[in-house]
């Protein structure tokens, strides 16, 4: 092998070609190489290693071919660089001897050409602009829908040097130097009220040298604006009563921004890192909330913290495809809330209380003779009053076994079909019971009312006044 690399005609193969060429042992150990190769594979050392794993298998067996085929062999395999980035590669293999193999590589036109067409298309419906020049400065490419925000038409600018368009000291100057050394450059730069982001980066020949800049431009207006309504929403969260958090997946929070941190025993910064429970509560209404959100449900949660009542609202996070990555949350101090709902429940339950006091004073039930009681029905009579004055009327019946009961109409001006039967069932249930219903005092609206409607009170006592009533009960008593 020595003996071989120190002929002329393999030197002056190696540096006298500029296609990237090496000599392989057989082992697929880089023997040597020449400078092209260098650049674009990479030093000596074994080549498959520098292969994409996937390749790995198919190189092999081409090489294994090209050491028994009479002409070369060709192959595509990616290359893979220190940072990950893959290169697509036409090789070309054919045979030095019993075991060594010449390698030629260059790149995978087919390949680029279909992540070029790819490229385009993206590229043109994005507002943005891509320019190119020589070492010189002369420009040879201009394109993009950005131009349009710089008045300007695709390919205008070709032909025209970085002098011309600039002029003397401008930085675009500097930073085309520094593309030309080898560097990559980042700047962001406002040019007729239009913000960009700017990428300057050397640009590289066949044989791998520098031979001009291509620089990348990309329209940040949008992004601009979404900035400024994110600090203006950012603002609004910080002075209201509330935090708004996210979780990962595991329950580590990502954001804490809110005017109620503080609340907690948390700022913005202080509260990143931490546990979801240890922000939100550990208790197992705050888990399962938390999972169930993680499942895809929206869920609520409240807990009590430092003499006070909190409420927060897990929902699920996804991303563009509609995965869940974790768990946003609102919570929010409903102490005074509590307090507030809890004053108007003894509110309406004192009203309640009032209510039901009032009508047993307007309807009491009055024991005026031995196993006699007397209802006085005053005003309307609705359901709920009905069924009131039936439950008390029953039960005191019961429990004073009453033989006859009086309701005493007197008070009631007026009767519809809802107040007509109420009365009815009131005087079955009193039937149902053993106990003789008698009903005075309907006056001759009423009875005109309930004659219309068409009731019939035949089976039930009705007199004119309770002192007849009382002088009934007492002879239907002595009978008795």
């Amino acid at each position: 092998m020595d003996n071989r690399l120190t002929s002329i005609s393999c030197t002056t193969l190696l540096n006298g070609t500029p296609m990237p060429m090496a000599l392989l042992s057989g082992t697929g150990e880089v023997v040597a190489c020449n400078p092209p190769w260098e650049q674009r594979v990479g030093p000596p050392g074994r080549v498959l290693e520098r292969v994409h794993e996937d390749d790995r298998g198919e190189l092999t067996a081409r090489m294994t071919a090209a050491r028994a085929a009479a002409g070369s062999v060709s192959a595509t395999a990616r290359l893979v660089d220190a940072r990950g980035k893959t290169t697509p590669l036409r090789w070309t293999l054919w045979r030095a001897d019993d075991t060594a193999l010449w390698a030629a590589v260059k790149p995978d036109r087919e390949a680029w050409e279909t992540q070029a067409r790819v490229l385009v298309d993206v590229f043109q419906t994005m507002d943005a602009v891509i320019w190119a020049c020589d070492r010189a400065g002369t420009l040879q490419v201009s394109d993009g829908n950005g131009l349009v925000n710089l008045g300007l038409k695709s390919g205008q600018l070709v032909g025209k040097t970085m002098l011309e368009l600039y002029g003397e000291g401008a930085q675009v100057h500097e930073l085309c130097k520094r593309a030309l050394a080898g560097e990559t450059v980042r700047m962001d730069t406002v040019a007729d009220g239009v913000h960009w982001i700017v990428h300057y980066a050397p640009r590289r020949g066949e044989d791998g040298e520098i031979d001009g800049v291509q620089t990348f431009g990309i329209n940040l207006a949008d992004h601009v604006n979404l900035a400024a309504q994110a600090e203006l929403l950012r603002a609004c969260i910080s002075s209201m009563p509330i935090i708004i958090w996210a979780f990962d997946k595991d329950g580590v929070c990502v954001v804490a921004q809110g005017g109620a941190l503080a609340q907690v025993g948390a700022m913005e910064r202080n509260g990143l890192g931490k546990h979801m429970v240890e922000l939100c509560g550990d208790t197992d209404d705050v888990r399962e909330a938390f999972q169930r959100a993680l499942s895809g449900e929206v869920a609520h949660a409240e807990q009590h913290r430092q003499d006070g009542v909190w409420r927060t609202r897990f929902v699920p996070q996804k991303d563009v495809l509609g995965e869940i990555i974790g768990v946003g949350a609102i919570s929010e101090d409903i102490t005074q809330q509590r307090r507030v709902e809890q004053q108007l429940r003894e509110q309406l339950r004192l009203t309640r209380d009032q209510q039901e006091s009032i009508a047993r004073l307007s309807s009491p039930i009055i024991e005026v003779w031995q196993d006699v009681l007397i209802v006085p029905l005053i005003g309307a009579v609705d359901a709920d009053r009905a069924a009131m004055v039936m439950e008390s009327l029953l039960a005191a019946v019961v429990e004073r076994q009453a033989a006859f009961a009086i309701l005493d109409l007197t008070g009631i001006d007026s009767v519809d079909t809802t107040t007509a039967q109420h009365l009815i069932k009131i005087t079955n249930g009193l039937t149902l019971l053993g106990c003789r219903a008698v009903v005075t005092g309907i006056r001759p609206p009423v009875a005109q009312t309930m004659v219309g409607l068409g009731f019939d009170l035949s089976q039930v006592c009705t007199l004119r006044s309770l002192k007849e009533a009382l002088r009934w009960c007492m002879r239907e008593a002595r009978r008795g």
